[in-house]
């Protein structure tokens, strides 16, 4: 856009479009009013009253990016606009709110601007592009930027000295805790455990132990309506992203159920640090070596034991699939091996007069027949593992004894809690949609809606509301029946 000019006592005057740049970092510790988006708006626009060429094109605001990079999002759409010609002047609180980079601060003011005749105000260092430079310009702005520099280089490396000593004492130092844990309301820095969120970690955990893949943990979490990581922190009103969304709504995936899987926390393990940045200036972050890593054992109250955990990483790493038309693997899958040359045994069908029977046979035979052919039936191979452990658990204990010790008591009313749980989150979450529902009239009486947004918006309500009213009465019946029926499960001892 071409400057324009107005007349002011019959004085010709040029006119500019000004775009008003804010920003504000957490790491700058700009806690004074005056340092706030509000002062500096209230700030740049008094200075606009008292300049009358100077007429307000944009407000650019960047809140909580550091000024160490220029790699903006508000930066960088302002910069398209002084491209596309949309505005022509730039007006800043001071130096400090442009950017703290020497470099690329300066490379903007003295080079790309003048280039793009860019009008560019600090107001507070009284810098003024257009008025023409002067011997203490040239002195003053670089040595201004460079002190700006020096102090987001001075609070970088106090911010990360903070960090350390935090992850060596076993603080948690994340903004959000992880999915099964909540934070500490009295202190931040400690995890507690989230009852709803740790029974469904549980569950995880359990299913992989029973043989079900990742991919049909997550199906069954989706089936019965338990919301991925991310809407659950949604529905507890934290603003929380991830670059692992890919849909509208997140749902479980294999890949979310793996990192659960995989991830030591829920043993009481606190690893931190994993990740850097090479510096201040270079936010691209780099994984750092596992010895360098921060890991506190024993440091808040663990959902699932060691040897479970253990026990799910050896069936992670094993070979383990299962059939099209199965759910869980199969029962022996990736623990069979060849006792003459070691190889794993494979699953092989073999259908014969109307029936399917299923051998295990050495993969090193069915490949490259660099073994000796031999196999062994799978219903032979469970009668010889059942009929070991049935050996094994007579030589520890005696059968009462461990008929005592396994008394399913205390695991039905473990149980009976974790359905409670879930049925409390299911009926707060059916509160809150029918709310929604009860507020939509008023907001489209008040225009704050329009008809189509209110049909729209109230058939997405409806839906969920009664979604949620029919999961919560399957985890009611579930509920019933488990305080009915009750269950032995020792049939296999005996």
């Amino acid at each position: 856009m071409d400057k324009g000019v107005v007349s002011m006592n019959n004085e010709i005057i040029q006119t500019w479009n000004a775009t008003l740049y804010l920003r504000l970092s957490r790491e700058d510790g700009d806690k004074e009013e005056s340092n706030s988006i509000t002062g500096q708006r209230e700030l740049l626009r008094d200075y606009l009253k008292a300049h009358p060429e100077l007429h307000e094109y944009a407000v650019r605001v960047d809140d909580g990016f550091s000024g160490s990079t220029f790699e903006r999002p508000a930066f960088q759409a302002m910069l398209e606009d002084v491209k596309s010609g949309k505005t022509n002047c730039i007006v800043v609180k001071d130096l400090s709110r442009f950017g703290r980079n020497y470099l690329d601060a300066g490379e903007y003011i003295e080079k790309v601007f003048p280039f793009l005749g860019v009008r560019f105000i600090a107001v507070n260092d009284n810098y003024d592009s257009f008025k023409g430079r002067n011997a203490s310009d040239d002195l003053i702005v670089p040595f201004k930027n460079l002190i700006n520099e020096a102090y987001c280089r001075d609070i970088s490396v106090k911010i990360r000295s903070q960090l350390d000593i935090k992850r060596k004492r076993g603080q948690f130092i994340g903004a959000f805790a992880i999915y099964g844990y909540k934070k500490d309301s009295e202190d931040k820095n400690s995890l507690l455990v989230d009852d709803y969120a740790a029974d469904i970690v549980r569950d995880i955990f359990k299913w992989k132990l029973e043989g079900i893949s990742p991919q049909d943990i997550a199906v069954r979490l989706n089936s019965g309506g338990i919301l991925s990581p991310l809407e659950y922190k949604k529905s507890l009103g934290m603003n929380y992203v991830t670059s692992f969304q890919k849909n509208v709504k997140a749902v479980w995936s294999a890949g979310n159920v793996l990192r659960i899987l995989k991830n030591p926390v829920y043993t009481g393990v606190l690893t931190q640090g994993k990740e850097t940045t090479p510096s201040y200036k270079v936010h691209k972050r780099i994984t750092k070596p596992e010895n360098e890593w921060s890991v506190i054992p024993d440091n808040h109250e663990a959902i699932i034991s060691r040897a479970d955990f253990d026990t799910v990483q050896k069936v992670l790493a094993m070979d383990t699939r299962h059939g099209i038309e199965e759910e869980t693997v199969f029962l022996f899958s990736g623990m069979v091996f060849c006792g003459e040359c070691g190889a794993s045994m494979v699953r092989k069908t073999v259908p014969s007069g109307g029936k399917k029977y299923v051998y295990y046979v050495c993969s090193a035979n069915k490949q490259d027949k660099i073994c000796s052919s031999h196999a062994i039936r799978d219903k032979e191979l469970e009668e010889i593992v059942l009929t070991a452990l049935q050996r094994y658990i007579r030589e520890v204990i005696d059968m009462d004894t461990l008929l005592a010790m396994t008394d399913t008591a205390p695991l039905q009313t473990a149980e009976a809690q974790k359905f409670q749980r879930q049925i409390d989150v299911k009926r707060t979450e059916l509160e809150r949609l029918n709310k929604l529902l009860m507020s939509l009239y008023e907001n489209l009486a008040d225009n704050i809606i329009t008809r189509d947004e209110y049909a729209r918006l109230k058939q997405n309500y409806s839906v969920r509301a009664e979604e949620a009213e029919r999961q919560m009465n399957v985890l009611q019946d579930a509920l019933t029946d488990l305080r009915e029926k009750g269950g032995s499960g020792k049939t296999w001892m005996e």
